[in-house]
This record gives structure tokens, sequence and C-alpha cells, in this order.
């Protein structure tokens, strides 16, 4: 059999790992912020090679180990409460100009690398019971991610990723419902 090609050599998944924190809302899209995303993107990356080669046991007992799967869970709810209450609000400032709309991309995407992580490692009993308490939180995001497909599919109209346009990024509802869809059709 072919060895699996690796985004990180153990050693570097073990210290983004290790590195995974839990940070203030008022942090959402700093500098230290954007490095904890590239972490979770490449674990994220790490996570599918290794699911689709059958050999995710390492970045399994690096999450269990360090009890980072609340971490994750923290940082999926602290993502979707900026969306939901900051993000608004600065779309309506009317100062609100950015030079670029890239920043403000990557945290509502955030929500969506947290939960497709999470849905790689899922599967394995010692990643649900390394949630702890936390479960309690991914079940009441998935209940809301539920409501909002239930309250779009009563107008029979889901947006595509076609749909989705840098342009649009004040209508983070496109989003939101690719991410929901996203999050619930990994639970079936």
């Amino acid at each position: 059999m072919a060895e699996m090609a690796a985004v990180l050599l153990p050693g570097e998944a073990e210290a983004l790992v290790q590195a995974l924190r839990s940070g203030p809302l008022r942090n959402t899209g700093d500098r230290g912020w954007l490095r904890q995303h590239e972490a979770i993107e490449k674990l994220n990356m790490q996570a599918i090679l290794s699911a689709s080669a059958g050999q995710e046991q390492l970045l399994i007992e690096l999450l269990v180990n360090y009890a980072k799967i609340p971490t994750l869970i923290e940082e999926l709810i602290s993502v979707e409460i900026w969306k939901h209450k900051v993000f608004p609000m600065l779309c309506q400032l009317e100062d609100f100009k950015p030079k670029s709309t890239f920043p403000i991309y990557l945290v509502l995407y955030h929500e969506a690398s947290i939960v497709n992580l999470l849905e790689t490692v899922f599967f394995h009993k010692e990643i649900c019971e390394s949630a702890e308490d936390t479960i309690l939180d991914l079940i009441d995001y998935s209940y809301r991610k539920l409501t909002l497909l239930a309250a779009w599919s009563t107008n029979r109209e889901f947006p595509t990723h076609e749909k989705l346009v840098p342009e649009d990024l004040t209508n983070a509802s496109s989003m939101q419902v690719v991410i929901a869809m996203k999050a619930l059709v990994s639970r079936t």
C-alpha cells in the first residue's frame, strides 16, 4: 500500500493541537486568531487525508489527549455569536468600508472549517466522550442549524455554492445555510 501524503508531520500536528485556544470574542479576526484559523485549516486538511486513508488515529489521540474538542466547540459557538451579533453591527456602520473583505470572509468561513474538522473526527467514540459537557452546546448548535434549514425549506429555496460570491458578504445567510446543511448532513 502506498504511503499517504501528509499535510503535517506528527510533531507539527501535535504543536498545532497543543496551541489551540479559546479566545475572547473581541480578538476575532486579529493576528493570533488568524494563526489559529490557519492551524485549524491545516488540521482539517490532515484529518481529511488521514480519514480517507484510514489512518486518523494520531490526530484523534492528539485531540483527546490535549482535550481540544471542547476548545473547538467553544470556537465554533464563538464564531456563530460573532456572525450573529458583531457582523450585522459592522455592516450597519456608515464608515464601514473595508479595503478588503477577505478578513471578514475568513471569519465567516472559520465556522465551516471547524464544522468540517468536527465532522471528520466525530466518527470516533473517544472524540464524542472527550467533548464532555460541550457536547450539549454542539447539540444546541445543530438544533439552530436544523431550525434554519427548516425555515429555508418552507420557501423551497436553498442557496447553492454558485450563489455565494464575495460581493454578497453582507448577506451572510447564504453562507449560513450552506454551513447548516454541511453540519446536518454530516450527522446523518
